[in-house]
């Protein structure tokens, strides 16, 4: 039951900040749209993910990370576009992954996409690694260590039974 509730309040606010309004009617009409969908897919989606309760705090910890690297990257990348000088070293980097299951990988890789300045490229076959392309690599290991350190460490603590 908290994990509905709270996919319902995840998904009212993911309705809030699409529509850009934050006005009660579009709050309410979030809350309707989360009632549906949960009550369309959350029995599914809650036993394909295996979520209990004491994964809603890490769940949510993990969006407040997102946002936070989100609005990190979105300073980084506008400072890199009005420096004088373009001062970048784009490349790819072979980032190792200690996540299993399709739908972790696929959040891992979305989360690192919609970060401003990194973009996945591909998941290896095997699932062990990802490439990532990068607007400035200063130092990959860094680099390496960022991503595993703050989205994959917390969907790993999400994704334990």
């Amino acid at each position: 039951m908290v994990i509905k509730v709270t996919l319902i309040l995840v998904l009212a606010l993911t309705w809030v900040a699409l529509t850009g309004t934050l006005t009660l009617p579009s709050f309410v009409m979030g809350l309707l749209l989360g009632c549906v969908i949960v009550h369309l897919f959350g029995r599914r989606a809650t036993k394909v993910l295996n979520l209990h309760v004491h994964h809603v705090w890490p769940l949510i910890q993990l969006c407040f990370i997102f946002a936070y690297e989100l609005v990190m990257a979105n300073l980084s990348v506008l400072a890199k576009v009005f420096s004088p000088r373009l001062n970048i070293k784009p490349g790819i980097i072979k980032v190792p992954i200690d996540i299993e299951g399709a739908f972790w990988i696929t959040t891992l890789a979305n989360m690192v996409t919609l970060t401003p300045g990194t973009l996945t490229v591909e998941v290896a076959p095997d699932n062990k690694f990802f490439y990532v392309h990068c607007l400035n690599i200063d130092n990959e290991a860094q680099t390496i260590a960022s991503i595993k350190d703050t989205f994959e460490k917390k969907i790993l603590e999400v994704c334990k039974p």
